[in-house]
């Protein structure tokens, strides 16, 4: 299974890019942000997910790995596939997430290809494990910057285990105020 490719753009079409490794070309489909971003001549790398049927053998790139784990997590739900989801995405990951966090299917509904009921389905299914993936990032996040700055693992996470906040700034605040009383 290829899942990562770093290597020079040669080419650009309506929604993919050759991307050339070792004198190897990789046809790879993106989401539209990303292919935006993309230039002919420089070097990029993507996160791949590579998608076998029997008459086809298809790449899809993206820049990062959240973007490729929220792919696939919409290649979970039922009647999604790799073109739907590339779609979706198409919209930018940030906008994809808050949608199905605050149950908006009307924002996935006006994508090409999305009916109501696809949307709908997405943001049930999808709704309480993006949520709880956001929060365990967010923790990691958290406790990774307590640590750089001298903090023991004990330490800090017991701060974040009282730390509020909505944002990764807010509970890393709220963490060393309560650090900052001991």
């Amino acid at each position: 299974m290829i899942g990562y490719l770093k290597g020079q753009i040669k080419l650009k079409y309506k929604d993919t890019v050759l991307v050339v490794v070792d004198n190897l070309g990789y046809e790879v489909f993106v989401p539209a942000p990303a292919l935006e971003k993309a230039r002919v001549g420089e070097e990029q790398e993507w996160f791949t997910h590579e998608y076998l049927r029997e008459n086809a053998r298809e790449l899809y790139g993206f820049p990062s790995r959240e973007e490729l784990a929220l792919f696939r997590d919409l290649l979970k739900v039922s009647g999604v596939g790799p073109k739907m989801a590339l779609n979706v995405l198409s919209l930018g990951e940030e906008r994809v997430r808050a949608a199905i966090t605050a149950g908006d299917a009307s924002l996935l509904a006006s994508v090409s290809g999305v009916g109501k009921k696809t949307a709908q389905k997405i943001v049930l299914e999808l709704k309480g494990i993006l949520s709880e993936a956001d929060g365990m990032a967010a923790h990691e996040e958290a406790l990774d910057a307590l640590k750089r700055i001298g903090y023991s693992l004990r330490e800090a996470q017991e701060a974040l285990r009282h730390a509020t906040g909505e944002t990764v700034e807010e509970h890393i605040k709220s963490a060393l105020k309560i650090l900052g009383k001991r």
